[in-house]
């Protein structure tokens, strides 16, 4: 993913209480995003942008699967991420930097406005590994023309 370089204004690891950041964020009408990298079984990212210290917009990546979710689906995945292991950034914008962003891209617009009060319930106790990946078990003997030795 590709954003805009700005500010680093603080930097951390997962898991975090994320309730308690953004309620910060909001206190000084951020402009910006979060972005976070968790391991699970897979490696994803998460990308989460303030505009005015309001839940703006949100997208979430998973290359390995060669998923990308937006906007409310990504924002559930984002709050999941949030209980992972992993770190995050918090990067500083523009007002109009956020808002060049969401107009290359409206499908990460979040459509309704996230209440920061009832945030705590849409976070999960700990972190679902979403994007695992089913491993296709080998059959080695037949590669190597030893199936009749089952």
């Amino acid at each position: 993913m590709n954003f805009p370089v700005g500010d680093i204004i603080a930097k951390a690891y997962l898991p975090v209480n994320f309730n308690t950041i953004s309620s910060e964020l909001e206190k000084i009408n951020f402009n910006g995003y979060i972005i976070q990298s968790v391991k699970g079984s897979v490696i994803e990212e998460g990308v989460l942008f303030f505009r005015d210290g309001k839940i703006n917009a949100c997208i979430v990546e998973c290359k390995t699967s060669k998923i990308t979710l937006k906007a409310n689906e990504a924002f559930n995945y984002f709050l999941n991420e949030t209980k992972g292991q992993g770190f995050f950034q918090t990067v500083k914008l523009t007002r109009t930097q956020v808002d060049l962003v969401t107009a290359f891209d409206e499908k990460i617009l979040i459509k309704s406005e996230v209440n920061l009060k009832e945030l705590a319930k849409l976070i999960p106790d700990s972190f679902t590994d979403k994007f695992n990946i089913p491993v296709e078990k080998e059959d080695v003997l037949n590669k190597y023309g030893l199936g009749s030795l089952k």
